[in-house]
């Protein structure tokens, strides 16, 4: 990211918490998402004279074939067909690492899996060159409760093909991130089937706290016909609920639609949550606002996340006192935007009648 703290403000403010004695760093655990460059399960199969032959070609087109669907993660996809294709010879740049596994070879054929880690700067480097939005930043992760209804009835905390369609797909390095329950007892005493089935949001706002997430999602699936899957996706949080449907046809069994309905929704939360963290290629926006703590603990919090927003690209820091501070914030996007991806890192920004105000959630 292109963004600068004022170093003088830095050391004056690491130097005034060091006289005040205070160096305790905020409590808040965030349910962290992982890596957003990364790329999993990137199956590759490739055959030539040799093995050893047929592996650089299957890694090569492996890499390329993980860096597409990077370009498409980070990206609206409006903004798809003008994509850049990056040759095979070419992808090295990007690339920062990558591991292989469930390796298969004959002796002119290979056969892996495969994961790739790609370089954030270089990546969106050539994105900013050719003025494509992106966004680099995930949503806060949800906690996600699969639900099977079929010929058996209703199953939440039992193995079913339902739940096992969402556990194989990574659900950590993407825009929209989600976290898979234990089900073990403790879950299972906070919240069962006819809490779900009966919108129990208390039960559902204490298994969110075990988990440490703002929203609970809860994906809903209708598998009583051949060749049909109903999907509702219910979504719970402090905020509000709210619903969607999806519907699948066209195969013999519901099994064999559960990989299409599962990358859908996956879609779906990530098309929103892109809406509001794309970073639109332009001039920066400063403007003014009061930070607001309670000890320095809380300041150096607010300033270690404020550092680490994306949508922030510098900071001043004009007035700094034990319970507050004066900043200058040049950031890009709307402030909207800005607000959405403080709120991220549990930072609350908002207009009063005296001018913007920030401050740590509690």
């Amino acid at each position: 990211m292109l963004k600068f703290l004022t170093k003088t403000s830095v050391f004056i403010a690491l130097l005034y918490a060091a006289f005040i004695g205070t160096w305790l760093i905020g409590t808040t655990e965030l349910a962290q998402a992982s890596n957003l460059f990364e790329i999993k399960n990137v199956s590759v199969d490739a055959e030539a004279s040799s093995a050893l032959e047929a592996r650089g070609i299957a890694l090569k087109n492996g890499q390329s074939r993980a860096f597409q669907v990077l370009l498409k993660r980070l990206t609206r996809a409006e903004d798809w067909p003008v994509l850049p294709v990056i040759s095979e010879q070419e992808i090295e740049t990007f690339v920062r690492r990558f591991r292989v596994q469930d390796e298969k070879t004959s002796s002119r054929r290979y056969l892996a899996s495969m994961s790739v880690v790609f370089e954030p700067e270089t990546v969106l480097n050539l994105l900013r060159n050719i003025n494509i939005p992106f966004s680099e930043t995930q949503a806060r992760p949800m906690l996600l409760l699969p639900v099977l209804e079929d010929v058996d009835g209703y199953r939440l905390w039992e193995n079913h093909w339902w739940a096992e369609s969402w556990a194989a797909m990574d659900l950590s390095n993407i825009p929209a991130p989600m976290v898979l329950p234990l089900g073990d007892p403790e879950d299972r005493a906070m919240l069962d089937v006819e809490d779900v089935l009966l919108s129990d949001t208390q039960s559902m706002a204490a298994l969110a706290k075990r988990y440490n997430v703002d929203t609970v999602v809860i994906a809903h699936a209708l598998a009583t016909e051949k060749g049909r899957l109903d999907v509702s996706v219910y979504q719970y949080s402090a905020a509000g609920s709210r619903l969607f449907v999806r519907n699948y046809k066209g195969r013999r069994n519901p099994t064999d639609l559960a990989g299409e309905a599962v990358n859908d929704i996956l879609s779906a939360f990530a098309t929103e949550w892109k809406q509001t963290s794309v970073i639109e290629v332009g001039d920066q926006v400063t403007f003014t606002v009061a930070a607001d703590y309670e000890r320095m603990g809380e300041w150096l919090t607010m300033l270690e996340r404020l550092e680490a927003a994306s949508f922030i690209k510098s900071m001043d820091i004009h007035v700094l006192t034990s319970q507050g501070a004066i900043l200058s914030l040049a950031y890009t996007g709307s402030v909207d935007q800005l607000a959405s991806n403080l709120a991220q890192s549990d930072m609350l920004l908002r207009e009063e009648k005296n001018g913007w105000r920030l401050k740590l959630r509690r």
